[in-house]
């Protein structure tokens, strides 16, 4: 059989353990995506220990790599490494299999990826999956500099053969993403994840999501509704992705389809706004019939002063009316997202977020009291990491020993509040975060070290990247696109 009458073969690969790639839409859309093609076999791969595909990577004819976090950076030269191949781009010929990445960390920070990915696909992957799988198609036989420069024609991708020409595309997808399977086990236990919308039309100042894909878009509820069926029809629960799911505006709509077919939904995080507004009464009313035990809310910060500061206006009262609102309606664990360091932050504003959870803890306790429980209260506390293409891409973190006090402090008084558990990732961590998002190609040097460690051990940083902390607590570059002006694609692409 000739090479081009043999399937191009995608392994489409998650850079983490499987119960949490399954568990991620932009993977499942993915193998959807190309499996639907003709003449296009593809594969979930996933890292860790006994997550094995079918065939050496080496086999493959391209490695398409989901990047959402900074975090995963590491994870791309190691799994290279791993799979026999060379880590850096510049030494891998037409032997091998062509290396892209996509997803949100890509949109916000290309540069530390350049060193190892031949392709990069800044925006959706509706848009450019079905003229890229084509394209590389008709390259198959072709050597590496003419498969790069083919490639770099298809509009929305980046080529190592064109580094400085080219815009992301959107799209306006006909379906929304969901699990690829209804018996599929994950992270999220019994959940089967649906898409509802893409970006956020609040465009908070400090959300990554909201600015870097525009406009936010909302899924039809019939659409949605075809996606969640086949996890309807299994027995799972649904759960309702997007950022902004309080805003789409068919909700109670949306609710009722669901209702009316037996769906039990849980949703993602909440602004307290939104469930205070008409449509996030029905929503509540939902969940108290579907017996939803737990819910998120973000409030993001826990002073009125602060939210308003970072574009998430919300008052105390608003918070405390969907706080009882949820325990009325029999949820019994609450989650609340708050950060610390944020621009102008005081002390005062540390003593906010104390008495807000004080206030809401209060509410909680009232609403089980007299059904015999107590209910909990979770605080998923993180620091502020200024995120590029936001409006406060430019603003410097505290230090590290300050932003460990402010930290020390928050959790310490949360605790004694009783019934609250403190979680969030370290005030390390976030300057990592943000020293990656600030970093140009020089990173790869130190992500070659880690061989697909992150956090990175202290002698590598030391020796490789002395000055990281200072990148991260001195003021970034003013907010910019990092690639050219986004363009969509028409109404339907796929």
């Amino acid at each position: 059989m000739s090479q081009r009458a043999c399937p191009l073969r995608v392994a489409i690969i998650y850079p983490g353990p499987a119960d949490q790639g399954r568990a991620s839409l932009a993977v499942c859309s993915l193998l959807r995506l190309a499996g639907e093609l003709p003449g296009i076999r593809a594969e979930r791969v996933f890292v860790g220990p006994g997550a094995r595909p079918s065939e050496p990577l080496s086999a493959f004819d391209l490695l398409a790599v989901s990047l959402s976090f900074e975090e995963q950076y590491a994870v791309l030269p190691g799994l290279l490494r791993q799979g026999g191949l060379p880590a850096l781009a510049r030494e891998r010929d037409a032997r091998f299999p062509l290396v892209l990445a996509g997803g949100l960390a890509v949109r916000l920070n290309p540069r530390p990826l350049r060193a190892f990915a031949d392709l990069l696909v800044p925006g959706d992957a509706e848009a450019v999956i079905g003229p890229l799988l084509a394209a590389l198609s008709s390259l198959r036989g072709a050597g590496r500099p003419e498969q790069l420069a083919g490639l770099a024609r298809v509009e929305g991708v980046w080529s190592r053969a064109a580094p400085d020409d080219l815009r992301p595309v959107y799209s306006r997808p006909a379906r929304p993403a969901a699990q690829v399977g209804p018996a599929e086990p994950s992270a999220l236990g019994d959940l089967f994840l649906v898409e509802t919308g893409r970006g956020c039309p609040r465009r908070c100042r400090f959300c990554a999501l909201s600015h870097a894909r525009r406009p936010a878009i909302f899924f039809p509820v019939e659409r949605i509704f075809e996606a969640a069926r086949p996890g309807i029809e299994s027995g799972r629960r649904i759960g309702l992705v997007g950022a902004s799911l309080g805003m789409h505006p068919d909700l109670p709509a949306l609710l009722d389809r669901l209702a009316a077919h037996g769906a039990d939904l849980s949703p993602a995080s909440l602004h307290p706004a939104a469930v205070v507004s008409d449509a996030g009464r029905s929503l509540v009313g939902r969940l108290a019939e579907g017996r939803q035990r737990s819910i998120t809310l973000a409030p993001e910060a826990g002073s009125a002063r602060l939210r308003r500061l970072i574009g998430k206006p919300c008052e105390d009262d608003a918070l405390h009316e969907a706080v009882g609102l949820l325990a009325s309606a029999g949820c019994v664990h609450l989650k609340l997202y708050l950060m610390y360091g944020l621009p102008t932050e005081r002390d005062e504003d540390l003593e906010a977020s104390v008495e807000l959870l004080r206030a809401c803890r209060r509410i909680w306790l009232r609403a089980h009291g007299p059904r015999g429980g107590t209910g909990r209260i979770g605080v998923s506390l993180n620091p502020f990491v200024p995120k590029p293409c936001t409006p406060l891409a430019a603003e410097a973190m505290p230090a590290l020993a300050e932003l460990r006090r402010r930290r020390r402090f928050l959790a310490s008084r949360m605790r004694r509040l009783g019934g609250v558990d403190v979680s969030g990732f370290s005030p390390r961590e976030a300057l990592l975060q943000c020293f990656v998002d600030r970093s140009g190609e020089e990173l790869s040097a130190l992500l070659l070290a880690c061989d697909g460690r992150w956090p990175p051990p202290a002698e590598l940083l030391r020796e490789l990247s002395p000055s990281w902390r200072d990148l991260a607590c001195s003021p970034g570059a003013e907010p910019r696109e990092p690639w050219g002006e986004p363009v969509e694609s028409p109404e339907g692409a796929e």
